[in-house]
């Protein structure tokens, strides 16, 4: 059997990007790459789902799925790893009469067709993950009350750092009231600091005054 090299996702939350201005996370795959045998987990990078020549082409394999936790994309890519090694096992670079692809043999097919099933891409389309393996993904106005400098002591003093940690403890708390293990919220970041950047305006203020 053909060995495959699994890249483990590291970061709680990895696969969750949201890019300013978007409506939406990114997508988030899992891949295998034919040519180096590596498996791994990854969000689209680009806006409007663009993919490379090498995803076009055949020969990175894309596999669509929510955006997952470290822990449950890592127990995924295991589940799936027999099955990826034998599309490694059974494929070939092939001619289409404009473009050199990666063609899949029978049990390459078969093989990436179960894949599919148990990431419940195609029929019967079943959910094969459940809440605590998603990335819970709150929105701002859900997330936060108001009244954040008053509970953990925000001032104009209070430094990037200190946010930083202020922002972890918010998401911790969010993650212990949803059904995620990891919670997420775009735009919590730049809240935070526009509370302290208020703050600070204030002070100016009162100062010129």
């Amino acid at each position: 059997m053909t060995d495959v090299k699994i890249v483990d996702c590291t970061g709680p939350a990895e696969l969750y990007r949201h890019y300013d201005g978007q409506s939406a996370a990114q997508p988030v795959y899992i891949e295998l790459d034919l040519r180096q045998g590596v498996l791994l987990a990854d969000y689209n990078g680009e806006i409007g789902n663009a993919v490379p020549s090498s995803v076009f082409h055949g020969f990175d394999r894309r596999y669509s799925v929510p955006v997952l936790t470290a822990d449950a994309a890592n127990r995924v890519m295991r589940e799936i790893a027999p099955l990826a090694a034998r599309i490694l096992a059974d494929w070939e670079e092939a001619w289409d009469g404009r473009n050199t692809v990666a063609r899949l043999g029978t049990d390459a097919i078969a093989a990436e067709d179960e894949i599919e099933v148990m990431l419940g891409i195609c029929h019967p389309y079943k959910q094969p993950f459940d809440e605590g393996d998603l990335v819970g993904v709150w929105d701002i106005d859900s997330a936060v009350n108001g009244s954040e400098a008053e509970e953990y002591d925000i001032t104009a003093e209070t430094g990037d750092e200190r946010l930083d940690e202020i922002e972890q403890e918010i998401l911790s708390d969010l993650a212990d009231c949803g059904e995620g293990s990891v919670a997420v919220c775009h735009g919590l970041d730049t809240y935070l600091r526009g509370l302290r950047d208020e703050l600070r305006q204030d002070a100016a203020d009162n100062d010129a005054a």
